[in-house]
């Protein structure tokens, strides 16, 4: 049996974001907004060419579509995607010369595959109390995670029963944000979610754990009771091979300041929780991309400019961890919206002096749509998946990184 994994995308509805914690991390208001970068053209507008239908305003609309429905809903349209079931409104847009599943196979390339291996990653958009002492309506503290597993547990379970055929197959991270709970429902989550010791009865819900350290996730906080929690985590997926994933560029939803945000998302602030469980296995999502202007160095942006390699900080502190580390991995999720982005990461392997040094950057490197999210830059599934098939990267590379890595991501093969 042959996968196909997308270990990186977002499945949810419109109950399970907070956006208080949203609207309550913009301390200085506008300002906070324009320091973070998410009003950077290569953030929101940067991507493939675009004609007819390509507006902001369309874009945000056919991303909230997919919240406006059941999380099964949406599992049938992204496969119906695959099937090409649905026309392009976009004259221009990255479209295959056949539908990716036919025959009741994925092909991409010369590859073919039996299975779809999806990894939704659950964010836990819980909160403590927010606005108590500036709201005339403050809120209470707010633990949304429970309803999200279950949403998202039945979601699964109505795809498998309208599609017993179907090509996907679900390996779900669950999100955990320590700040706003307690050490014991921290290990409730752990033990009742992810099963490790497997009984008759038993099955394996959850795969791995889902980090976000804009949400306010120091991975290595000074303060006692916080690192209690975070490394009872460590701890928990060290001892049985749990795989991590943590957000990894500059943007994305937060419930802190921008600067508070890029301090914990930065991949050296794991460093500390490496040389305590150096053999964490961590997926750093979105390659360590980079938006903001402000957090480049002019001497990076030249030199990017010149050999077209990437000018983000983050990604050689990425990189560099793959060298030290022997399972930090990183996704291609979402930084894959622009078709420049793999020109420059194919650029930055082959320039690599020494084979062992490109040998482990290819074995570590993922595939990874980010859908939902993902729909703010480009038109579809089906398009995310025909930029990639575009990229520079051989036939062999495209295998490793959509399946045998993933697979060994997982704990899936040795």
């Amino acid at each position: 049996m042959k996968y196909f994994f997308d270990p990186h995308l977002h499945v949810m509805t419109l109950e399970h974001p907070n956006l208080l914690s949203f609207f309550g991390s913009l301390e200085s208001g506008i300002p906070d907004l324009i320091t973070s970068g998410a009003l950077s053209p290569s953030y929101i507008v940067g991507g493939g060419k675009r004609s007819k239908g390509s507006s902001l305003l369309n874009r945000i609309t056919n991303t909230l579509t997919t919240f406006e429905q059941p999380i099964g809903a949406t599992f049938i349209m992204m496969e119906d995607d695959l099937k090409g079931a649905f026309e392009s409104r976009e004259e221009k847009a990255p479209r295959p010369e056949k539908p990716y599943i036919s025959d009741g196979k994925l092909h991409i390339r010369s590859l073919v595959y039996d299975k779809i291996g999806l990894c939704p990653l659950l964010m836990d958009f819980s909160t403590s109390e927010i606005g108590k002492d500036s709201l005339y309506y403050p809120t209470e503290k707010s633990v949304r995670i429970i309803d999200y597993i279950a949403d998202t547990v039945e979601g699964i379970k109505a795809y498998q029963e309208a599609r017993p055929d179907g090509l996907f197959e679900f390996f779900p991270f669950l999100g955990i944000n320590p700040p706003v709970h307690d050490i014991g429902f921290i290990r409730e989550l752990l033990e009742r979610f992810i099963v490790i010791e497997k009984r008759p009865e038993d099955q394996r819900r959850f795969w791995g754990i889902k980090l976000y350290p804009p949400l306010g996730y120091n991975p290595w906080p000074d303060d006692p009771t916080e690192r209690d929690k975070v490394e009872l985590i460590y701890e928990f997926c060290s001892k049985h091979k749990i795989p991590i994933v943590t957000h990894c560029d500059d943007q994305g939803f937060r419930g802190i300041s921008a600067k508070e945000a890029w301090k914990y998302t930065a991949p050296f602030a794991y460093k500390p929780a490496l040389e305590r469980y150096p053999t964490l296995t961590i997926d750093f999502a979105h390659y360590g991309w980079q938006y903001n202007q402000l957090q480049k160095g002019p001497l990076a942006v030249i030199s990017s400019l010149a050999t077209r390699t990437p000018d983000s900080p983050w990604f050689y502190e990425l990189t560099e961890m793959m060298h030290l580390y022997p399972n930090i991995y990183s996704d291609v999720s979402f930084s894959g919206c622009d078709p420049s982005f793999y020109v420059q990461l194919s650029n930055y392997i082959n320039n690599l002096e020494r084979d062992e040094e490109r040998e482990t950057v290819l074995s570590r490197t993922l595939f990874g749509t980010d859908f939902s999210v993902h729909l703010i830059k480009v038109e579809s599934y089906t398009s995310y998946y025909r930029i990639f098939e575009e990229s520079p990267f051989s036939d062999e590379q495209i295998d490793r990184f959509v399946s045998v890595n993933p697979m060994r991501y997982l704990g899936l093969c040795d």
